[in-house]
C-alpha cells in the first residue's frame, strides 16, 4: 500500500511538473540604428527693421540699431568625431555706408561654439562651429542671434536709402 501510494504521488508530481513546469520561448533579432539628422529652424521668420540712430552729441557718428528677437533651433546627429557648423549669408546688399553683422550671443550647452560677430554678405561666414549631436529645443530655446546695422562710412549715408535683404542660415558638415 505504501508502495502504491508512493507510486501514485510520484506520478502526480511528474504530471504536475510536466503541466505546470513546462515552458517555451521564441525570439528574433532587432537592428537598432541612429540615422543622420540635420534640421534647422527659427522661432520666427517675421521681418526685422533696423535703422540708423542719431548720436547723443553733435559731431559724433550715428549708430545702427540691434535686434535680438531671433532664435536658431537645430537638431544635429553626427558620427563620432565629426561636427557641423552653421553659416550665415545674405542675398541683397545693405544701404551705402552700412553693413549688417550677426552674432550668436548664446548657444545652448553642448550645441556648438559661437564664432563671434560676422559681417553678413554674399559669402557664407561661420556663426556657430563644432556642433556635435545635439538638439537646442524649441519655443523659447535655441541659439540667440543678435543683428546689428553697422554705420561704416558716414559720408556714404543717404537719407531715405533702404534695402530688404534675405538672410540664410545653413547647417552643414564642418569642412
Amino acid at each position: 500500500m505504501k508502495r502504491s501510494l508512493l507510486i501514485a504521488i510520484s506520478l502526480v508530481l511528474i504530471l504536475a511538473f510536466n503541466v505546470f513546469g513546462a515552458s517555451d520561448t521564441a525570439g528574433h533579432d532587432i537592428t537598432l540604428q541612429v540615422l543622420e539628422v540635420v534640421l534647422i529652424d527659427m522661432n520666427s521668420t517675421a521681418l526685422i527693421t533696423l535703422s540708423t540712430s542719431a548720436p547723443t552729441n553733435g559731431g559724433e557718428d550715428p549708430t545702427g540699431q540691434s535686434d535680438n528677437s531671433k532664435l536658431l533651433q537645430y537638431t544635429s546627429l553626427v558620427a563620432s568625431g565629426t561636427s557641423r557648423n552653421i553659416t550665415i549669408s545674405m542675398v541683397g546688399s545693405a544701404p551705402a555706408g552700412t553693413s549688417l553683422s550677426a552674432e550668436a550671443v548664446s548657444v545652448p550647452a553642448n550645441c556648438g561654439t559661437a564664432a563671434g560677430a560676422a559681417i553678413v554678405g554674399g559669402t557664407a561666414a561661420n556663426l556657430i562651429t563644432g556642433i556635435p549631436s545635439c538638439a537646442t529645443g524649441t519655443g523659447a530655446n535655441g541659439a540667440a542671434i543678435t543683428y546689428t546695422l553697422n554705420v561704416d562710412t558716414v559720408t556714404s549715408l543717404n537719407v531715405g536709402d533702404s534695402s530688404t535683404v534675405t538672410v540664410t542660415f545653413t547647417l552643414a558638415d564642418a569642412s
